[in-house]
């Protein structure tokens, strides 16, 4: 099999599964679904958090996966099919991405078992059926990765700027992937010299704020202040750093700390300066917190299933035992990456130190904020590339320092 028959599986698999399922609305996809039917009617980007007008301009989510949502439906019409063709669409490029990376940095066989462990994730096609950011956040984390491999090889800037944009596309879905921009343009630097490096970062650098510049613009004119994508950075922060949370997500609860607070960005900054209060107070504290959140996002499986609960699309017995299915699945992949990690000895392929450096910037990212399993199915096929190298062959070893 090749990159295109892995990724055309890929997609038919979650065909039949959307079929059995079709998709659903619940948790965050109900405001991403109607702030969706709003930009498709030339509304813009608006609050509909309360469906009560007026409607108002808003940054509290990231604005990229309605924009997506609502163009796909401006152009294919307002059935929710439309969301679940852009998750196929997704994941069927993600399955290429990763069958890609893992045959530059470990040949063909790794490339097969990491886009079998993608392309058949139970999780991955269950969550086919949901209005959720993750399925297009890690198709674009993983093709702008998958461009700064190709950049490491040819050094050609285009590339570069390729890869920037798609790091900029993705912060608009998914701010956090703003952060990884940088780890991974300093490890795609084809040469150990600063300039080089620095060269790398400007052009990634520059691309990403060609995305996201504009959006942040609109928002210091559209609201009570500036922000680069969204304003629910300071909330996430007061969450992660609140003992009871234990380490994922918990709703804010009315009246506490910023509520007399009514916009959005001054409410933001207000849970901001609280968060950051909290942690200077009992900083041991919040560090002791962050095993706890590293669990909640890489020790289990259930989102997918909870979600078409909640939906209405499974009973609470069928979510229970897909759960426990999801989570073997995620577990055999975890411990795919973690044996070829530890069981190497020489230095890791460009492609595999991209992927690594992607996975550790994000488990960083989820340590300062907070956890949870559905946030893992971001960086999932990078652990499906890392994953595949369990069956590195010994013959495709490269001499010491080789980057492949």
């Amino acid at each position: 099999m090749t990159a295109l028959a892995w990724s055309l599986l890929a997609g038919l698999v979650r065909v039949a599964w959307l079929r059995a399922v079709p998709p659903a609305v619940a948790w965050d996809g109900i405001i991403y679904e109607r702030t969706a039917q709003r930009i498709a009617q030339g509304m813009g980007f608006v609050d509909t958090y309360n469906n009560l007008p007026p409607y108002l301009p808003t940054a509290f989510y990231p604005v990229g996966y309605p924009a997506l949502l609502g163009l796909a439906h401006a152009a294919l019409g307002p059935d929710l099919w439309v969301a679940g063709a852009l998750n196929v669409a997704a994941a069927a490029l993600t399955t290429a991405a990763v069958f890609a990376l893992a045959r530059r940095a470990y040949g063909a066989p790794a490339a097969h078992l990491a886009a079998g462990l993608y392309a058949l994730s139970p999780g991955a096609v269950l969550y086919t059926s949901t209005l959720m950011t993750e399925t297009v956040s890690a198709a674009l984390l993983v093709g702008a990765i998958a461009l700064a491999e190709r950049y490491a090889r040819d050094r050609r800037a285009p590339v570069a700027l390729a890869a920037g944009l798609l790091f900029g596309l993705g912060g608009l879905v998914r701010p956090q992937s703003l952060l990884l921009a940088p780890i991974v343009a300093l490890l795609a630097s084809p040469s150990p010299h600063w300039a080089a490096r620095a060269r790398t970062l400007a052009l990634v650098g520059v691309a990403c704020a060609a995305v996201v510049l504009p959006w942040t613009i609109r928002n210091c004119r559209a609201l009570d202040g500036c922000a680069l994508v969204s304003v629910n950075g300071g909330s996430n922060l007061f969450i992660g750093a609140d003992p009871d949370a234990g380490g994922t997500y918990r709703p804010l609860r009315r009246g506490e700390g910023c509520g007399p607070v009514l916009t959005e960005v001054a409410k933001d900054r207000c849970y901001g300066r609280l968060a950051l209060r909290r942690i200077s107070a009992h900083p041991m504290r919040w560090v002791g917190l962050m095993p706890a959140k590293l669990q909640a996002l890489l020790d289990y499986e259930t989102a997918p299933a909870a979600y078409l609960a909640e939906a209405g699309a499974l009973s609470p017995a069928a979510a229970a035992r897909a759960g426990r299915w999801l989570t073997a699945w995620h577990r055999l992949v975890c411990a795919l990456a973690l044996v070829a990690l530890v069981a190497r000895r020489d230095p890791l392929p460009r492609a595999a130190a991209l992927s690594l450096g992607a996975v550790a910037g994000s488990l960083a990212v989820h340590a300062v904020f907070f956890g949870g399993d559905r946030y893992h199915m971001v960086f999932l096929p990078l652990l499906a590339v890392l994953g595949g190298a369990v069956v590195f062959p010994t013959t495709l070893r490269q001499p010491p320092g080789s980057t492949r």
